[in-house]
């Protein structure tokens, strides 16, 4: 294993920390701004209907989607 930090691995680390300000676009806004929000709307759909409901789960959280 490699332990010095590479260019790519602190970029993605900044990318991901960028992530979390609460000011910044959600990963829904970022999808709906590159591929519309019709297609963004299926494209959720279809990921997600292949989950369980929550009566088959026993649980009364909600899916959400996160990037």
């Amino acid at each position: 294993m490699n332990a010095v930090p590479s260019q790519r691995g602190t970029a993605l680390l900044l990318a991901h920390c960028a992530s979390l300000d609460p000011a910044s676009a959600s990963a829904r806004e970022r999808l709906d701004e590159a591929l519309g929000a019709d297609l963004a709307r299926k494209l959720v759909w279809a990921l997600c209907s292949g989950a369980p409901s929550r009566d088959e789960r026993g649980l009364r959280a909600r899916a959400v989607f996160a990037a």
